[in-house]
């Protein structure tokens, strides 16, 4: 790559903690361990004083404080020709910006990557359930309005496809296919469109994979407890049908979020004890070294990584068959197991067969975390520099 070109991230804020920005500060560091120099990350604002995340010592952070279209355009292009940067890897989930910057790359002279994060679905599709009707009768008229831009937003996606003609890289294959059968291009793959996984943020253990002692009756779910896109009231709904059968067993909840009282009521509405809500936490590892299964009730994923970590610590999987990236972990009856979207019934039925059948439990956690070699930081940088040398 010519040294005379900088190479710099964008994100809409550098300062939060969440998966985006977790995955562009591992992806700056694991950049700089194998020699390639980040020099700046731009963001639309910084909610927080500073990163609250691990960062080289010599980035620097350019906040832009807008989120106007043409501030954006005017402000990126003019610092990207002060800062002589040559590739912008941008976090492209927001159309409306992910355009701003594209136009602001080509007014720099710069290439723009887009680094998509989700799956088109998520920004296409509203993910309304009867349920959810019923609950709140607006959300007719949410489902019925949604069909009615949904040609509107599949155009603006595909000028976005149009544009990104330096690269566009999801972080699953499932998203990489989804936008390719979306624009009808499922016949010939390749093009801009391309898939470069998340590196992982975690030290795989092996040292279980023989002996499962230290395995208890617990089963994990780590999410924001959100109803968009998470959906996580489905899991308080599974375990809900039969947590009465299974005294011995627990349901852990890691994360927070606006329906976590929704949930706690709900599960003791139906007299169900055998479950600990633990809000936030750090170390997450902790609980799924103790863990035996780990849970997914999400709408869409780009790429889930709670499910990579459950894998890699030899939790056996259920998810739904969300939107994105799912499936390039879980393959069903091997990997794990996927159940439709929203279905409590079908959610609770593969729960409870892997309670009550440990051989099944164990070969479906042993295929799972074989699956996480496919993740490995060696493959991972290899399509980076691929795509950056081209």
């Amino acid at each position: 790559m010519p040294s005379e070109k900088k190479i710099a991230f964008f994100a809409i804020d550098y300062s939060l903690v969440g998966g985006v920005e977790r995955v562009t500060s591992n992806l700056i560091n694991l950049f700089g361990l194998n020699g390639i120099r980040v020099e700046t990350v731009f963001s639309l604002f910084d909610a927080n004083d500073g990163p609250a995340l691990t960062y080289p010592a010599h980035l620097e952070f350019a906040v832009l404080h807008t989120r106007e279209k043409r501030a954006i355009v005017d402000q990126l292009s003019r610092l990207l020709l002060e800062k002589q940067v040559g590739t912008l890897i941008f976090q492209g989930d927001n159309m409306t910006i992910a355009l701003a910057i594209l136009e602001a790359c080509k007014k720099a002279g710069c290439r723009g990557v887009l680094h998509y994060h989700g799956s088109p679905y998520a920004y296409l599709r509203k993910y309304i359930y009867l349920q959810d009707i019923l609950d709140n009768p607006i959300n007719i008229l949410k489902l019925l309005f949604s069909k009615v831009v949904y040609p509107f937003k599949k155009r603006k996606l595909g000028k976005v496809l149009d544009l990104a003609k330096d690269g566009l890289v999801c972080v699953s294959e499932g998203t990489a296919n989804e936008l390719r059968f979306i624009f009808g291009l499922a016949d010939r793959p390749g093009g801009n469109i391309r898939f470069i996984h998340n590196p992982l943020t975690f030290n795989i253990p092996e040292s279980f994979l023989a002996d499962w002692s230290q395995k208890e009756n617990a089963i994990v779910y780590v999410s924001r407890l959100e109803r968009k896109h998470k959906n996580s009231m489905l899991v308080a709904r599974s375990w809900a049908r039969i947590a009465h059968n299974h005294p011995d067993w627990t349901l852990w909840v890691l994360g927070d979020g606006t329906i976590k009282n929704n949930m706690e009521a709900y599960l003791a509405n139906n007299k169900v004890t055998n479950v600990v809500f633990y809000g936030l936490v750090k170390n997450v590892e902790k609980y799924l070294d103790r863990s035996s299964i780990s849970l997914l009730g999400s709408d869409c994923e780009g790429l889930p990584v709670g499910m990579m970590e459950s894998a890699s610590y030899a939790n056996a999987l259920i998810s739904t068959k969300s939107d994105g990236g799912i499936i390039d972990i879980v393959e069903d009856g091997y990997s794990g197991y996927l159940v439709p979207r929203n279905s409590s019934r079908k959610f609770s039925e593969k729960l409870e067969e892997l309670i009550v059948d440990s051989r099944k439990r164990k070969e479906l956690a042993l295929n799972a975390s074989k699956k996480m070699q496919l993740f490995s930081d060696e493959q991972i940088m290899a399509k980076w520099k691929q795509l950056l040398e081209k």
